[in-house]
């Protein structure tokens, strides 16, 4: 089974890391003078500031002097009659500000438009360039946060298509922008009774967050690209992503071991589904002693004692499977609380773990018993229900060989 029987306790999980998706905008002020320190310096000057560490862009900030901005002083001398200027992508972009500021959000998409017009063939490593880019990344999140959805969904795909032949212009802004726009257009299609998944806009967010720096942000998003791809079978995705929330966790909690045991769990449960069962054990095996070790709660460490005993089981070892599963299914008759969701992974995993080992009457008993624990209402236990449901009729309608993962 590669859905929920192969995840840890995500609720728990989600609690120690923490997400936060930060929104950024064209910081729409009341329109001023352009601040020069807003700007990378040399804007105009020829393509000699490529560089891969190129941060998110600032926002625009003002000042509140009632000098004229060079955008207003150049569209004066248009009015005025006087020859026209050749605008530079600052004034182009700072026209773009000014016009969002007073809601023009059409006419700030031309004008950006135009500046990334003027910076295209640079390389998407150019300060300039990606400056831009963010802007547009922004300008495109505000175009759904006033309703403007037509708007923003021609401008993000566009953008998303950038990124993807270029991957190197993402940042920050672009970030924020597929997450939201795949929750938005997530929420569309469940409402609409559709089945359309968002993994390709979440796995875009990440590989442009990977350009940066580690971040609790950039640690809950892998996560949730990691569960996500798991979910829909993209094993290959679910395994990067696992590595960057767990590289993560060591650089922004790097004294929290029981943040680092469970993500040990799930990254062993996706190991497993690769058949990759050498990776699965040892990490299995290192996030029970990190329980142990910490006397964690009966959830977290029968959890563990499952997963182990599954990935034993997996590889033919069946006595040190049924061990480990003894262990882990006694835990759901001690005195500690074990949640329902744990509750549910523990009894369903062992019934695993009898089925390899050819005990088929006591593998559909334990997964019988699976089902009759009550739903705790999320998502994630109703999934591992029909995953349960689904194994259990695999097992009664195949009365022989165990079926795989």
């Amino acid at each position: 089974m590669m859905r929920d029987l192969g995840r840890i306790a995500v609720s728990t999980l989600l609690l120690l890391i923490g997400t936060a998706a930060g929104c950024s905008s064209l910081n729409y002020d009341e329109p001023g003078a352009v601040d020069e320190a807003a700007w990378p310096s040399s804007a105009d000057a020829a393509d000699t500031t490529d560089t891969a560490e190129a941060a998110t862009p600032a926002p625009m900030r003002t000042t509140r002097r009632e000098t004229p901005t060079r955008a207003r002083l150049s569209d004066q001398r248009n009015a005025d009659g006087g020859a026209e200027q050749a605008r530079s992508w600052r004034e182009l972009t700072s026209m773009a500000r000014e016009s969002a500021q007073t809601g023009e959000l059409d006419r700030a998409n031309e004008l950006l438009a135009q500046a990334a017009l003027q910076l295209k063939d640079r390389r998407p490593t150019n300060t300039q360039r990606r400056t831009v880019f963010g802007l547009r990344a922004r300008l495109a999140y505000d175009f759904a946060a006033f309703g403007k959805l037509e708007e923003s969904d021609a401008l993000a795909d566009q953008l998303f298509d950038e990124a993807r032949a270029e991957p190197a212009l993402g940042d920050a802004a672009l970030v924020t922008l597929a997450r939201a726009t795949a929750e938005r257009r997530a929420k569309a299609a469940r409402e609409a009774g559709r089945n359309e998944s968002q993994l390709p806009l979440l796995a875009l967010a990440l590989d442009s967050a990977q350009a940066g720096t580690a971040s609790r942000e950039r640690l809950g998003l892998a996560f949730e690209v990691s569960s996500q791809a798991l979910r829909e079978g993209d094993l290959d995705l679910a395994r990067r992503a696992i590595d960057q929330c767990i590289l993560d966790a060591q650089v922004m909690a790097p004294g929290d071991r029981m943040q680092a045991a469970a993500l040990k769990v799930y990254k062993a449960r996706i190991a497993l589904a690769q058949k990759d069962l050498a990776t699965a054990e040892e990490t299995a095996h290192a996030a029970l002693q990190i329980f142990v070790e910490e006397k964690a709660d009966g959830s977290n460490r029968g959890v563990a004692e499952a997963t182990l005993a599954e990935i034993l089981a997996e590889k033919g070892e069946s006595e040190r499977a049924l061990e480990f599963g003894r262990s882990a299914y006694a835990r759901l008759s001690g005195k500690q609380t074990i949640v329902p969701h744990a509750r549910r992974q523990i009894a369903s995993r062992y019934a695993r773990v009898e089925w390899l080992a050819g005990d088929l009457e006591a593998a559909g008993a334990h997964y019988r018993e699976a089902l009759a624990i009550p739903s705790d209402g999320t998502d994630l236990d109703n999934d591992l229900i029909q995953d349960v449901k689904a194994a259990l009729a695999k097992l009664e309608t195949n009365a022989g060989a165990p079926q795989p993962s």
